[in-house]
């Protein structure tokens, strides 16, 4: 029995000492990752990647699907699908699509989830934007930082460029090894990628974010004070900083 504790507790000791660290990205909708996935595929054979989203994005298919449950429960599938391709766990939090606050379950959610896996990078929306639920998921990260007591790196992605708005690009990412990844990652997420049109829209921003540095494709993201983070997840990927 003695040999079979020692032999238990060496395993755990052994799976603490070489799990890898978290990095969170935190949506509002699934589908949000086209903020972030391709950069997500650069970090994903170094750190252990959750995608969280405030809701399931129950609107999106209209109030009929919202109200039957059926559009939430799609979207979740196409969630889980696409992180699985992505190799990162899905989460969700408790708030509606179209309806969604920074709530006090949402946040003790997220607070929890943070303080059991300590990631050392959490990404989320720009905080100013035309989306409401985009502006709540930010402050939901918020507050659960706060509450969960750790200190990760803090960073923000954009989305569609006519909802993201008095955002700077601090870091761009060079992403084209990762772009064609990323497009069939959102092609998963179908009900939302009518006639292609997230796939063909990213392709545009990550072709026109590229040409703003030399790239030809990159993802942008910033900080609270515009300011890189020394030795951060994303230093130590191929790019280029704002001048």
């Amino acid at each position: 029995m003695k040999k079979q504790t020692i032999a238990v507790v060496a395993a755990l000791l052994a799976a603490s000492v070489w799990a890898r660290p978290s990095v969170f990205f935190v949506g509002a909708h699934p589908d949000d990752s086209e903020g972030f996935a391709a950069t997500a595929f650069l970090l994903r054979d170094k750190y252990d990647l959750h995608v969280v989203d405030l809701t399931r994005g129950e609107l999106g298919l209209g109030a009929k699907g919202r109200d039957d449950g059926s559009t939430g429960r799609r979207r979740t599938a196409e969630e889980e699908e696409a992180c699985r391709f992505l190799g990162a766990t899905p989460h969700f939090l408790s708030e509606v699509d179209g309806d969604a606050n920074a709530g006090e379950k949402s946040v003790a959610q997220l607070a929890e989830l943070l303080k059991a896996h300590k990631p050392v990078a959490v990404f989320t929306h720009w905080p100013v934007d035309t989306h409401p639920d985009h502006v709540q998921a930010a402050a939901v990260t918020a507050h659960a930082i706060a509450r969960a007591g750790v200190r990760p790196e803090r960073y923000f992605f954009e989305v569609e460029v006519w909802q993201t708005v008095n955002y700077r690009p601090l870091y761009s990412i060079d992403v084209t090894s990762t772009i064609e990844d990323k497009l069939t990652m959102l092609r998963k997420y179908a009900c939302q990628n009518r006639d292609d049109f997230l796939a063909k829209d990213n392709r545009k921003r990550a072709l026109m974010r590229g040409k703003e540095c030399g790239f030809e494709y990159a993802e942008t993201f910033t900080t609270y004070d515009g300011k890189p983070i020394e030795n951060g997840v994303l230093s130590s990927l191929p790019h280029k900083l704002a001048k």
